[in-house]
C-alpha cells in the first residue's frame, strides 16, 4: 500500500471519529465549551506532533500567518459545526459539511489558477446536487 494512501485512510478514519464525537460531547456541555475542550485536546496533540514526531517550529512568517488563517477558520467553523450538531441530526450535518472540497476547489481555480478537467467539473456538480439532497426534506 502507498504510504499517501494509509495516511489518507487514517486521516478519513480520525476525521470520521472527529465528525461523530461533536454529538456525545453537545448532549451534555455548550457548543462554546465545546470548541474550548476541543482547542485543548488540538493543543495536546499539537506539542505531541512538533516536538516527538515532527522536526520542530519552522519559522518562516507568510507560512506562519497562512497556519494561524487555518486555525482561526477551523475553530470559528468548528463552533458553527457544533451549534448545528447541538440540534440537529449528525449524519445529515457531518455528510453536508464535508463537503468543505467544492470551496477548496473554487479557489484553487481562481486563486491558484488550477485548471479542472470535465470529470473534476462534473464531480463538483454533483457534489452540489448532494448538499441540495442532504439540506431538503423529502
Amino acid at each position: 500500500m502507498n504510504q499517501w494512501l494509509g495516511n489518507a485512510l487514517a486521516a478519513m478514519l480520525c476525521w470520521g471519529l472527529w465528525a461523530f464525537f461533536p454529538k456525545l460531547s453537545l448532549a451534555r456541555i455548550s457548543p462554546a465549551s465545546s470548541v474550548f475542550f476541543e482547542a485543548c485536546g488540538v493543543m495536546l496533540t499539537s506539542i505531541v506532533v512538533v516536538f516527538l514526531l515532527g522536526p520542530g517550529l519552522d519559522s518562516d512568517l507568510e507560512g506562519s500567518f497562512y497556519a494561524i488563517l487555518t486555525g482561526i477558520f477551523g475553530t470559528v467553523g468548528l463552533y458553527f459545526f457544533f451549534c448545528a450538531v447541538k440540534t440537529g441530526p449528525i449524519s445529515v450535518i457531518s455528510a453536508l459539511t464535508a463537503l468543505y472540497p467544492v470551496v477548496t476547489v473554487v479557489l484553487a481555480v481562481i486563486v491558484l489558477h488550477e485548471r479542472l478537467e470535465l470529470r473534476q467539473v462534473l464531480g463538483v456538480l454533483l457534489a452540489f446536487a448532494a448538499a441540495v439532497l442532504l439540506s431538503t426534506k423529502s
